[in-house]
């Protein structure tokens, strides 16, 4: 029997961070790219087909709703294998607009958006190298590794945060709703990122016939079961003491508690992030 502990102040960090919360979560103007787009040039295209394929007028239709059919459309065909009839409505070009939409609101809300997104995920971050740092040392100890395998389930809203505090999938430029067409290539699309059962998984081994004490335990990193390189190296391997190196800061310097609290003095939301 495997026993399980209910975890939510490190797996659902983002509810316990009142920083978070207050000026993301529940601030509607932290989502102000998101509206834009939803306003843009690009939905409304997007609008208008919809609306003259369903013979309506285009004002009884909003981007919410329009995203609700296509979120039909996709759910069905990826959790069944169906093909909707809702998604006779759209292009592959459409469905593009409507990927963008989604990825505007992950990168703001989970994402590069703002800097408390992803520093308040620091503290899983923290806990995983907490598990890897008990392992070396047992295993130098020449003691039976206690924790062999550890399995931590949480969201997308889990695992996204984490890969932005890790540098992964960072665009030159951020993601705007005015820069739709320039984004085309961009590295930031959540549905990669995170698509249905999602996983990231640290594997920490230990090497008996290198040539340097260092060398002994490397690391290897897996999202959604492929190899990540590591930005240090561009290396799909590298030694664990390089790794806690190049992630220093965050690992001693990023304090869930101080980064989360809310500002004193008043501010506005803007101002803060």
């Amino acid at each position: 029997e495997v026993e399980v502990q209910v975890n939510d102040s490190l797996m659902r960090f983002f509810d316990h961070c009142a920083k978070f919360v207050a000026l993301v979560e529940e601030n509607d103007a932290a989502m102000c790219q998101v509206s834009a787009f939803k306003e843009g040039p690009e939905m409304k295209k997007v609008l208008e087909k919809v609306a003259g394929a369903l013979c309506l007028p285009v004002e009884e239709l909003n981007a919410d709703l329009v995203q609700v059919a296509f979120l039909t459309c996709s759910y069905e065909l990826a959790i069944k294998n169906v093909t909707s009839p809702w998604c006779s409505l759209f292009s592959e070009e459409d469905a593009k607009v409507l990927e963008y939409l989604n990825d505007l609101k992950q990168y703001w809300k989970r994402g590069y958006g703002y800097d408390i997104n992803s520093r308040s995920s620091c503290v899983l971050f923290q806990d995983i190298f907490q598990h890897l740092d008990k392992a070396v040392e047992e295993s130098k100890s020449s003691k039976p590794i206690s924790s062999p395998l550890i399995v931590q389930v949480g969201h997308a809203e889990t695992l996204q945060p984490l890969l932005a505090l890790m540098g992964y999938f960072k665009d030159d430029e951020p993601l705007l709703a005015s820069n739709y067409a320039r984004q085309a290539q961009r590295k930031f699309r959540s549905g990669r990122i995170v698509p249905y059962a999602a996983n990231l998984v640290f594997v920490l081994y230990h090497c008996d016939h290198v040539n340097a004490s260092q060398e002994e335990y490397q690391v290897q990193l897996l999202l959604n079961e492929k190899l990540l390189s590591f930005h240090h190296s561009n290396e799909t391997t590298s030694t664990y003491t390089d790794l806690k190196d190049y992630y220093k800061d965050i690992l001693e310097n990023c304090h869930f508690k101080e980064e989360c609290e809310l500002p004193k003095v008043n501010v506005t939301a803007v101002d803060e992030l």
